[in-house]
């Protein structure tokens, strides 16, 4: 948090400077892919008191929201990064007696920094076409609600509910490919690919097994990039 904090002070500074064309604020929407390896063999293995749970849900790929506040100078792009995932896995069993549930939710909070840089730069009438690379990295702040439910129509007395929280980092990098497509003066359309590597994990202990949470996988996002134009 402290370095995304500073990085955004130095852009501030470097605009103050006058050395940037362009402050800009970007919001995408996608979809991203998880590899939740340790997490996924922790549901399958869970026991429960009842012998026909089954996994219905286990750790899906899901919305990612991202936003994006940087500048802009020649084919250079700089900036700090918000990113928002979730996901969660359950295993159990739901019928007319009752239900027995297990279940982990999990939710990674991005902060970090990007760089971007412009391959070429085509005119095609009053729009532009600007396919980009991009490297980004940071930490991500994860955190996994852990449930076990049971519940008895017949004897709601025997019935159990057991949660815990846990939090920990991870630190990702995630290189990119993406196109900007120039609507006018002051907006973009964006659409991007990518692929998130979680490099480090912090593990976390439950009452039933150690785990790590492991956002790697694959993006893809679309969104609209705001540019105020600092010089004319």
């Amino acid at each position: 948090m402290k370095r995304t904090i500073l990085l955004i002070c130095l852009l501030l500074a470097f605009v103050r400077t006058g050395q940037a064309q362009s402050l800009t604020v970007e919001y995408n929407i996608g979809h991203g892919s998880y590899q939740m390896s340790d997490m996924e063999d922790l549901l399958k293995g869970m026991i429960l008191p009842v012998t026909n749970a089954q996994v219905t849900d286990n750790f899906p790929g899901y919305v990612t929201q991202d936003t994006r506040i940087g500048i802009e100078w020649r084919r250079h792009h700089v900036g700090a990064l918000f990113n928002y995932m979730n996901t969660a896995g359950k295993k159990g069993v739901t019928d007319y007696s009752g239900s027995c549930n297990y279940e982990l939710r999990n939710k990674g909070y991005k902060l970090g920094a990007f760089y971007r840089f412009r391959l070429v730069k085509e005119e095609i009438s009053i729009f532009t076409f600007e396919p980009y690379v991009q490297f980004s990295t940071g930490v991500v702040l994860n955190k996994v609600d852990e449930a076990s439910r049971l519940f008895v129509e017949s004897d709601p007395a025997v019935g159990y509910q057991q949660e815990d929280r846990f939090s920990g980092k991870n630190f990702f990098v995630e290189p990119a490919f993406g196109i900007k497509f120039g609507l006018c003066r002051h907006f973009a359309l964006n659409v991007s690919v990518a692929y998130e590597w979680d490099a480090v994990k912090q593990k976390h202990q439950s009452r039933n097994s150690d785990f790590k949470v492991d956002w790697s996988g694959y993006r893809a996002q679309a969104g609209l990039v705001f540019y105020l134009n600092l010089k004319k």
